[in-house]
């Protein structure tokens, strides 16, 4: 009898031996192409959205005034105020306050874009910044241009939230998206904390 052969004897009866291979090398290298992989998609789409939840803001548009007017009386208003349709999509007059208005809003360029730092005397204030891939909507009734009291100047901070208060007006311009509705004449701005937003307004 040849010691190596492959066939042996079991209960009688004659029984091949598999022989098997030691799979580890081949099998780790075919693991670790299979992580390559998956990293090389996930790991872009992770921190895609990463960045982009880091870089949201809360929208304002939907939001209603807590109360009226401020301590000093100042009429608050929200952008469902600006809203020139009712809740069927039918047209209507929104009804400006003649006095004072304080506004929360986002800072965002004119009609030109303008770099952080650079003074300004009139930018677009909007109730939604919007994110690192989609830019807000520029929609008519959404935008608010806002120029500064006695001609002043000011650094743009772009997206940053803020207060504006001033003399709204509504002012005739083409009609048609990327050109505001609105405008705040005489206005003073102060930069807004985020816990203003449910401070002062309810969804």
């Amino acid at each position: 009898m040849h010691t190596g052969h492959p066939l042996r004897r079991i209960g009688g009866m004659g029984a091949r031996v598999i022989v098997r291979r030691d799979p580890g090398p081949a099998k780790n290298q075919e693991n670790r192409a299979i992580v390559l992989i998956l990293a090389a998609v996930v790991g872009p789409l992770l921190l895609t959205y990463l960045l982009i939840a880091a870089d949201m803001r809360s929208e304002l548009s939907e939001l209603k005034p807590r109360q009226a007017t401020t301590e000093d009386g100042t009429a608050l208003v929200s952008w469902r105020d600006l809203d020139t349709s009712d809740h069927a999509g039918r047209p209507r007059k929104a009804v400006l306050p003649t006095g004072p208005v304080r506004m929360l809003g986002y800072m965002m360029d004119g009609y030109h874009p303008v770099r952080d730092g650079t003074y300004v005397k009139m930018f677009v204030l909007m109730p939604e910044a919007g994110q690192l891939l989609h830019p807000a909507h520029r929609l008519r009734d959404e935008m608010v241009e806002v120029w500064l009291a006695g001609g002043q100047s000011i650094p743009y901070m772009d997206r940053n939230l803020v207060w504006v208060e001033g003399k709204l007006q509504r002012i005739r311009q083409k009609a048609r998206d990327g050109l505001a509705s609105y405008a705040i004449r005489e206005a003073a701005i102060e930069r807004a904390p985020d816990r203003d937003i449910m401070r002062w307004f309810a969804p």
